[in-house]
């Protein structure tokens, strides 16, 4: 009898085996098992394409990102070819010399209260990156396409505080709207938490804002060495109803990055993620030097009462999403990421990560990959190339090694590609019988 050997050619053999073995535990009713995350992670742009964020709309996926001096949202029915297969629309480049004209970060498109919105960080070309604030535009009506109309610069979320002010995302919490963002600390007591004890403890704890009676007295921290993340309860999609509450302030150690300007305690990028079953809800944030191989996100839970109280969330202790450390190979530098439920209870994560561990700021390109839920929250695998741990007894170990046996990076993008192009073709014939 030959020797039975599992390779690329024979692959659904091996898949069919790790099946019969999977159902041959289920009957004998031995020790459950998890089958191991699949962390394969799927290119999507060719270019740099920083601070992705995807949405969907009927059907078809709007990708927008940092593109400097303009937004702009690609419209396609397929994530996998988007740069390819994508409609490019021109949404908003604001007049020369406005407000908003420089350094167009982190663009977002929400559907909210009837109507389609984009959220972005723009700097005053006259005052540099000191003067980054959050500014808002206003699109169709959330039935119709979101690239289908005209867009309006609404201005900023108002009153705020005059703060530096980047990375705004909105989401909802029993349909309140908050605004979540990374700002420079508004005073200098946010900058010694790591003296109170509540912060040695690794729990959050509310710092007072100012004395002053309304936001407009706030005055900002400028060192631009540390970035909070902040919440504002929103009344309307542009009108803010509260002051911001510092929620995520960075005191783990995997949180700073070291350089010839000091210590960068960095907090940035937030975005809200659900669990598909609703038992965990919380903020994805990135965190260290967005210009360096070490930034990576983390996540804050929200862990119920009242979200501008800093206790009703807690931070991880350990990152959510890092490059292997041991490995060299990358992508390096994985965040600013998005989060989108494809249906089927599936989610999926775009973010942005480099080729080269010393590309900083460049080649910053959109990635695609699976987001899975444990007991303890999301999982994205311990780090690039690393896989989780497999329960199980012997006949489940097996099953696990032999499911990575071979399996090298293209194989594996190859799977992420077929199931994206499945979950789209199953998403389409349930519109269509709809």
């Amino acid at each position: 009898m030959s020797r039975l050997s599992f390779s690329a050619s024979n692959a659904h053999l091996q898949m069919a085996l790790i099946r019969a073995l999977l159902w041959l535990l289920s009957l004998g009713g031995l020790a459950a098992m998890h089958q191991p995350y699949d962390d394969s992670t799927l290119t999507l742009t060719s270019f740099g394409t920083p601070d992705p964020f995807l949405n969907s709309f009927h059907g078809q996926y709007y990708l927008t990102f940092t593109a400097g001096d303009r937004i702009e949202i690609w419209s396609s029915n397929s994530l996998v070819d988007i740069e390819t297969s994508a409609t490019k629309h021109l949404i908003w480049k604001p007049p020369h010399g406005a407000v908003d004209s420089a350094d167009i970060w982190a663009p977002e498109l929400h559907a909210l209260r009837g109507r389609w919105y984009i959220y972005y960080t723009a700097a005053n070309p006259r005052k540099g990156n000191k003067s980054h604030r959050l500014y808002v535009l206003g699109g169709p009506l959330a039935t119709e396409e979101p690239c289908s109309g005209q867009w309006e610069f609404l201005g900023p979320i108002h009153p705020m505080p005059d703060q530096w002010a980047i990375d705004g995302t909105v989401f909802e919490i029993e349909d309140q709207l908050y605004l979540a963002y990374s700002g420079w600390p508004l005073n200098s007591s946010e900058l010694h938490q790591s003296d109170h004890d509540d912060f040695k403890n690794k729990r959050a704890t509310q710092y007072n804002l100012g004395n002053a009676s309304d936001n407009k007295t706030m005055v900002a921290d400028t060192s631009g060495l540390v970035q909070h993340l902040y919440i504002v309860r929103l009344d309307t999609p542009t009108t803010a109803d509260s002051k911001p509450v510092p929620v995520g302030l960075p005191y783990q150690s995997w949180e700073i990055t070291h350089d010839g300007d000091g210590a960068h305690a960095i907090n940035e990028g937030p975005q809200w993620l659900s669990s598909p079953d609703g038992r965990w809800h919380g903020l994805v944030y990135s965190c260290g030097g967005s210009w360096t191989h070490e930034y990576k996100m983390a996540t804050l839970k929200y862990r119920g009462g009242e979200p501008l109280d800093p206790s009703s969330w807690r931070k991880s202790e350990a990152p959510l999403l890092q490059m292997h450390k041991q490995s060299g190979t990358g992508p390096f530098g994985p965040g600013h990421g998005s989060f989108l439920h494809i249906g089927g209870g599936h989610v999926i994560a775009v973010y942005h990560a480099t080729d080269g561990p010393d590309d900083g700021w460049g080649n910053r390109r959109a990635r695609v990959q699976r987001v899975t839920f444990t007991e303890k929250g999301p999982y994205m695998g311990k780090s690039f190339g690393v896989e989780g741990p497999v329960k199980g007894g012997i006949l489940a170990r097996f099953a696990a090694k032999l499911s990575r046996k071979k399996k090298t990076s293209v194989a594996k993008n190859e799977d992420l590609r077929a199931f994206l192009e499945a979950q789209r073709l199953e998403n389409e014939a349930n519109a269509d019988g709809m």
